[in-house]
């Protein structure tokens, strides 16, 4: 189990290519440390001034005096063995550990995760030096020591900034490096970092989780640098600027023989792959020339994907009548452009009405495109709900893919949300009133599409440029490109198998199973529930400064940090000032008790525990008052993997409903009872 306590932000993946030989017996090592506590300290060796507080590894001092010390904390217990039984392959391993690098007197000097033949700590190895080596041993081959480094200072001429990681062989100076700054990751932000190291003897990769994700490749012989007996575990310095360096969690495993035979047979099966790829390719050539010159008329690209579509409803449009529908597409008739192609306005002679016209980019991915059409047809035009935008017709023609919508001409919600007053002389008034309304209008479509038909459909993109608003402020639904349609019965919380979506939106699970469910639905909407009442785009960090009267109390007690939207807003919660999430563009004309109901509902629905989240069923009641506002925990609990717990759902009739003009009014909803996800 994976557990990672606090985690904010989503921040990055790199990964590192190793080519290794090494030496003798199998290592078959594991262990487990959720947190830490004195009970612990007889399975490591620490260097003098290092310990156990606060249920965390403290690599260097927390108490009395940590400027200019260095230090190291091993496991103790058992080293690693470099090669498995056979000796044919190095071991394969995996660890997982919670770093938390903590400021106390400006930032400096960072940590790393060590594999070192030599554990004891070099003498004068502080400051710059990491507690890796010293002015004197740096750079020697007889320090047998390999880390990844977690820098937070620019200590000399050859670090890369002040905020990277890097690969370290027998020296402080790194051989690879990565800045981090320009991902908005802060390694001294005072966050915890999940971070992963697995190797499978050919690859190393390493995975941290804060705000952001990238890729990174590295290139090494170990085996150049190692012997057999292996210690590992963690090394860090501090300066004339102090932090603290601490391992919340760490575990560790070996992965086996077997995993290391499987590489070398994937070896072999890619090699013949590119042999059959070369002679797929030679033999695809003759074919095409040979269909051209045999074959008249031009076949159509889409002629499969007429068949894929089953649309028994909506109007089938030719190609002529939406180009001259749109001027051409003119850019004058742009409306938007999202993930998946561009939305122009246009009039249809035939049908008297404005339509908005969906180009479905197919360009750099065209299989993609293609998906994301027919499930769009496929999905909307079997849905029939007020709060649901309404498809009126598609096309596919001379290579294009075409959608045709309701048009709306107050647009979506996002362009009201964050529109600048100064920019228009009288900008629609976004008043709580309407704002609750879209609240609700939102939840009883997704209640619809989670809960509503036969079959559960995953909308997988809601947001507020997804949300359209017709005259009266009615939210309406849309874009359903990423939807995915899933059965009632059977295994239905990890569904399907891409991560899509918008990142600000997506739920921490999201990120390790690469997979959807009717959760990360929930939590999307969750979070689009604080922007709607916050008017903060989800994805833009707001000051701690933001919420709070400076005035109120001293400065010295408001550090500024950084935070996002779901943090900012359980902050504000856990201190009994939920109220003080409202937009200021509300002038305080709002209902308190909706407020605190929408922001305790939306904290409830971004649980990090995707089982502790209501379903939108149990969203919608709360919402009209029909069953209590949840009660979320003041503190954000950690985000742990695999869940732990099981759903505790209430059993609620169908009920859907229609919001007009600020009122509620109910329609009841023929399917069948609702299962446990």
């Amino acid at each position: 189990m994976i557990s990672c306590t606090s985690v904010r932000r989503f921040a990055l993946l790199a990964s590192a290519t190793i080519v290794i030989l090494g030496s003798s017996c199998c290592s078959c090592l594991q262990f487990s440390y959720p947190t830490f506590d004195t009970a612990n300290k007889v399975d490591f060796s620490f260097s003098p001034g290092s310990g156990v507080a606060n249920g965390s590894l403290q690599i260097t001092p927390s108490t009395g005096d940590i400027g200019h010390r260095s230090g190291r904390v091993l496991y103790a217990r058992e080293k690693l063995k470099l090669w498995n039984s056979k000796r044919t392959a190095l071991t394969s391993f995996s660890t997982e550990f919670v770093l938390n690098i903590l400021p106390q007197n400006g930032t400096g000097e960072g940590m790393a995760f060590i594999l070192t033949n030599n554990p004891e700590l070099p003498g004068n190895s502080s400051g710059q030096w990491l507690g890796i080596a010293n002015n004197q041993t740096d750079g020697s081959p007889a320090n047998r020591i390999v880390a990844v480094e977690f820098d937070t200072r620019k200590s000399n001429g050859d670090d890369l900034d002040g905020n990277h990681v890097g690969l370290d062989i027998n020296t402080i100076r790194s051989i690879y490096s990565y800045p981090l700054s320009n991902l908005s990751v802060l390694l001294s932000s005072g966050s915890d970092v999940w971070v992963r190291i697995q190797y499978d003897g050919t690859q190393l990769s390493v995975a941290a989780v804060q705000n952001y994700t990238f890729l990174q490749y590295w290139a090494i012989d170990l085996s150049q640098f190692l012997t057999d007996d292996i210690s590992l575990g963690f090394a860090a310095s501090t300066g004339e600027f102090t932090e603290l360096n601490q391992i919340k969690s760490w575990n560790f495993s070996t992965l086996g023989d077997t995993y290391n035979d499987k590489r070398g047979h994937m070896k072999k099966l890619n090699l013949l792959l590119a042999i059959l790829i070369l002679s797929a390719i030679a033999g695809s050539m003759l074919a095409l020339y040979v269909w051209r010159r045999l074959t008249r008329q031009r076949r159509l690209a889409y002629r499969n994907l007429e068949k894929m579509i089953d649309a028994h409803g909506p109007i089938r449009f030719k190609f002529r009548e939406l180009r001259n529908a749109t001027a051409n597409f003119s850019s004058d008739r742009k409306l938007g452009r999202g993930g998946f192609g561009t939305v122009y306005l246009g009039y249809v002679n035939r049908m008297d009405m404005e339509v908005a016209v969906k180009r479905v980019s197919t360009s750099g991915n065209s299989r993609r495109g293609e998906q994301e059409f027919v499930a769009e047809v496929n999905t909307i035009s079997k849905l029939s709900h007020r709060n649901l935008v309404k498809l009126i017709g598609w096309c596919h023609e001379r290579g294009e893919l075409l959608l045709v919508y309701e048009y709306f001409p107050m647009c979506s919600l996002d362009k009201l949300l964050y529109a600048d007053a100064r920019a228009s002389a009288s900008p629609p008034e976004l008043t709580w009133e309407r704002r609750y309304t879209i609240i609700c209008g939102v939840a009883s479509a997704l209640d619809y599409l989670h809960h509503g038909n036969s079959k559960r459909i995953l909308h997988r993109d809601v947001k507020a440029s997804n949300v359209m608003l017709d005259d009266e402020y009615n939210a309406r639904l849309g874009d359903f490109g990423l939807a995915r349609v899933i059965q009632r019965n059977g295994a239905t919380h990890h569904s399907t198998q891409a991560v899509a979506g918008t990142r600000a939106y997506m739920a921490y699970e999201s990120f390790f199973t690469g997979r959807a469910s009717l959760d990360t639905d929930v939590y999307a909407f969750g979070v689009f529930v604080m922007e709607v009442v916050s008017g903060r785009r989800p994805s833009s960090s707001v000051s701690y400064r933001d919420s709070d009267d400076v005035r109120d109390e001293p400065s010295t007690n408001r550090r500024g940090q950084p935070m996002y939207i779901v943090d900012w807003t359980w902050k504000l919660y856990g201190e009994g000032r939920a109220l003080r999430a409202v937009d200021a563009a509300l002038n305080s004309e709002f209902d308190p008790v909706q407020v605190d109901c929408a922001v305790r509902l939306a904290l409830a629905c971004c649980h990090p525990n995707p089982r502790q989240r209501p379903s939108m069923r149990t969203a919608v009641q709360v919402l009209i008052g029909g069953a209590t506002a949840p009660e979320p925990p003041f503190q954000k609990p950690a985000f742990v993997w695999p869940p732990l717990g099981e759903h505790q759902e209430m059993e609620l009739p169908h009920v859907g409903l229609l919001f007009t003009g600020g009122q509620t009014s109910f329609c009841y909803m023929t399917s069948s009872s609702i299962t446990g996800r």
